[in-house]
């Protein structure tokens, strides 16, 4: 037991003779730490749940079976994430504003496509998932964009 005492306090007497050292390290090491966060962006999330009639969907309500069910879901997640749909979003939020050429637009949906996420929580409940978290943008427009691609989906599966 003494033995072990008499080693910690070596180890002890040898950190402390070499502490400026080891808190330029620890210092060092915060400095890079801090600088590889910060330049990680933000990513924002806007959720919305939207309640669908599913069988006002569809044309044949009679007799609907269970595969029909799940056709309809997959039928509204397609709605939601379509090609028209997308560029629809970006032209009315201020993704429109860096897309001049059509081009762009639909290069700018085609990188929408995959920040949105249509989930069916139940068989008439979805939940859309906009997420927004563009370098050239500051945290307030991609927080704003983000609420404006969800809000502006509902309002596209609304009008049709």
């Amino acid at each position: 037991m003494g033995n072990i005492w008499e080693e910690v306090r070596i180890a002890l007497h040898g950190v402390w003779t070499r502490r400026w050292l080891a808190l330029a390290v620890a210092w060092g090491i915060c400095l890079i730490g801090w600088l590889i966060v910060s330049m990680i962006p933000n990513n924002y999330e806007s959720q919305a749940r939207i309640f669908v009639d599913t069988k006002s969907l569809l044309d044949n309500t009679i007799g609907m079976k269970p595969g029909e069910a799940e056709r309809s879901v997959d039928q509204v997640q397609r709605t939601l994430t379509s090609t028209v749909n997308l560029e629809k979003v970006v032209r009315g939020t201020d993704l429109g504003l860096q897309s001049t050429t059509p081009k762009a637009v639909t290069a700018a949906a085609e990188g929408l496509r995959t920040k949105i996420k249509v989930i069916a929580q139940q068989e008439n409940l979805f939940q859309i998932t906009a997420s927004s978290n563009f370098s050239g943008m500051s945290d307030a427009q991609n927080a704003k964009l983000a609420r404006d691609i969800s809000q502006k989906l509902i309002d596209i599966f609304v009008e049709e």
